[in-house]
């Protein structure tokens, strides 16, 4: 047998392995950590400690609003605190420079809460909110 009859024979099983392949594998995705726990933490009901409630007002955005922008948010993972007791503490920074404030949300079981917002924006700063302990 040839080198041409056998590389022929090999292409006749490997191009239509390779396309069997892209239809089984191909249209998969896979998902990191931080789009995990983003999913895990956006499909939880929210709640706000009075902390956070007074760092929103002083911002001025509503909370459902707050909710709804979870998915621009990105989990830090060096700032956050995943195996603190009872529950998980997680850092939360903006994908983009547009927002101007980060977010700390301890994870429980069904839970979301938020407990503080952090103002990255140097002359909006939440002063008379850190008074108030969760």
């Amino acid at each position: 047998m040839t080198f041409a009859k056998r590389f022929r024979l090999y292409l006749i099983g490997f191009v239509p392995g390779c396309i069997i392949l892209y239809f089984i594998i191909g249209q998969k995705s896979c998902t990191g950590p931080n789009a995990l726990k983003m999913q895990e933490l956006q499909f939880q009901k929210c709640v706000f400690t009075q902390k956070a409630q007074c760092q929103l007002k002083q911002l001025h955005i509503p909370d459902s609003l707050l909710i709804k922008s979870l998915k621009i948010f990105e989990v830090d993972y060096s700032k956050s605190s995943v195996h603190k007791k009872p529950f998980g503490v997680y850092y939360l920074k903006p994908k983009n420079l547009k927002v101007l404030f980060d977010l700390v949300i301890e994870d429980r079981d069904s839970l979301s809460i938020v407990t503080t917002i952090i103002c990255n924006h140097k002359q909006q700063q939440l002063l008379h909110c850190n008074s108030i302990t969760n």
